[in-house]
């Protein structure tokens, strides 16, 4: 996959344009619902801008909302893996390789950062929380 030629000095370098963990508020506009303040080597909160970057790049998206959400619009390519089905011990069918990183994303940014602690958890080694679709400028699709 194309992720894999993303060396770590060019992904450091998009998180930091996406200002991930140094704001003392969210770089996103609306702010998501409550605080963000999960904290893990293995966890990167990414912009919109960012996340778009990655998917160009191969990485996988995971819209862990409820299934009625994701069909009333979703981000284009996106995988529908609600938070209510994940647990401890969850691999993703749409990203077995713990090792690949993969790009998390609710409503807000809320429910995205509970999943990404549990992929982390579960042994996800690159785990990139890129807020909710009130902030994707890009337009969401229906299938």
């Amino acid at each position: 996959m194309r992720f894999q030629v993303l060396g770590a000095a060019a992904l450091s370098a998009l998180i930091i344009a996406g200002c991930a963990q140094q704001c003392p508020l969210e770089p996103v506009d609306p702010q998501p619902a409550s605080e963000l303040s999960y904290q893990n080597p293995a966890y990167h909160k990414v912009t919109p801008d960012t996340a778009r970057a990655l998917m160009e790049l191969g990485f996988t998206v995971i819209d862990v909302r409820e299934p009625d959400e994701y069909q009333a619009g979703h981000i284009e390519g996106s995988v529908n893996v609600p938070l209510s089905t994940l647990q401890a011990g969850t691999v993703l069918e749409a990203a077995p390789d713990l090792n690949q990183p993969i790009l998390v994303h609710c409503r807000s940014g809320v429910r995205a950062e509970n999943a990404s602690r549990i992929l982390v958890e579960s042994g996800y080694k690159h785990v990139f929380n890129m807020y909710g679709t009130l902030q994707w400028p890009y337009g969401l699709v229906q299938d």
